[in-house]
């Protein structure tokens, strides 16, 4: 029997009842125009999440997760002999980097730490000196930190320097002010099962339009995941070239419609507002966190060092056990005694509040068995 608890781990997250009732919808054929009015309607929606403009902007939907959305984009956007840099500085960069690797394309790596400031300068100096750069990549929140880079920043270098930009928005979008105008973003993905509040299953792209000429020739280098694919038969007629997950895109649609209801920026001030709970919380009671400066920190994800001689995996046991799903630390995170502590979806100041004072509880029962 699976138990209802309360996700503060940064995905899947907790749902609307309107997002749950839309799972349930009738049995539909994709190839018909129910699926494609549908459609149309998402990618509407999908572009005003992203700021765009249906005269600037495409987008449209892939079955899979938010991996499978990295894929089609650095899979289908860069020639042979040219070069993808690729800015680092946690588990999801790296990841952008084996997907790039698998591909055996060209590749340049401005790595940093993990929870290590980009560097801009570094980025410059690589853009300056290699001729054979065309897409700079880089993850706008890095989940594994709670980290937010620097986007707008990097995408007036590309701009500046005449090169395609994709940004990673998995976690951020729906949390985070994304402008891909403003930003100079050509290709940018992101998931409904995090911060847009809805479920897994499913991964989106917005392409800036502009964009498609310059990757007309990009030689085909796969089959499920080829972007230019993908956007012909949306444009074409509000179709995918597979089998949709036909359900998770009516579900998509639907936590758009409830998070566009709410207001996007009330959204991102109802996130806010559950971070600044949860950390003065911890602050108090005593945990240090993984970022110094509170305004790197993303508005719905905090990284926290547990107290020496408790145990993260006994502890995230117990908390689930009290109903609240926490993470682990990824990486060189893992044996730091490293949680993470997310606020994204349906979680409100009340249930940040309750949350911190069953922390609490339990941290100061663990403590009292160490001693």
């Amino acid at each position: 029997m699976l138990e209802k608890k309360l996700l503060f781990a940064p995905g899947p997250v907790i749902t609307d009842k309107r997002v749950k009732d839309a799972a349930m919808a009738p049995d539909i054929c994709h190839r018909r125009p129910m699926f494609e009015d549908m459609y149309g309607e998402l990618r509407d929606n999908l572009i005003k999440l992203f700021k765009g403009s249906k005269e600037t902007h495409t987008t449209f939907v892939v079955s899979g997760s938010g991996t499978s959305s990295n894929e089609t984009v650095l899979s289908s956007v860069v020639e042979d002999g040219k070069k993808v840099l690729l800015i680092t500085n946690g588990e999801f960069g790296n990841r952008l980097r084996g997907i790039i690797e698998c591909y055996g394309m060209g590749i340049t790596v401005v790595e940093h730490e993990w929870a290590e400031t980009v560097d801009l300068q570094r980025v410059e100096n690589e853009l300056k000196s290699d001729k054979d750069i065309s897409l700079i990549s880089m993850v706008f929140h890095e989940t594994s930190t709670g980290m937010v880079n620097p986007v707008h920043e990097v995408g007036m270098l590309a701009k500046k320097y005449d090169k395609m930009f994709h940004v990673d928005t998995v976690s951020a979008i729906g949390g985070e002010d994304i402008d891909v105008i403003r930003d100079n973003i050509d290709f940018c993905n992101g998931v409904p099962n995090k911060a847009v509040g809805g479920q897994p299953g499913v991964a989106f792209v917005c392409v800036r339009r502009t964009a498609l000429s310059k990757i007309e020739n990009v030689k085909r280098r796969n089959i499920y995941l080829n972007l230019q694919h993908h956007v012909r038969e949306a444009e074409k007629h509000n179709q995918t070239p597979n089998t949709p997950s036909v359900v998770m895109f009516i579900t998509l649609n639907e936590a758009l419609k409830v998070l566009f209801e709410e207001g996007q920026a009330n959204v991102i001030a109802r996130y806010k507002e559950n971070a600044a709970i949860i950390r003065k919380g911890m602050r108090d009671l005593g945990l240090k966190f993984l970022l110094d400066d509170e305004k790197l920190m993303s508005n719905t994800v905090s990284s926290v060092f547990l107290p020496v001689g408790i145990n993260v995996d006994d502890f995230l046991n117990i908390m689930d056990n009290e109903g609240y799903v926490l993470y682990k630390g990824k990486g060189p995170l893992i044996d730091k005694n490293l949680f993470q502590a997310a606020n994204m979806g349906q979680i409100h100041a009340a249930d940040s509040r309750e949350f911190i004072k069953v922390l609490g509880r339990v941290l100061g029962e663990m403590l009292k068995t160490r001693i």
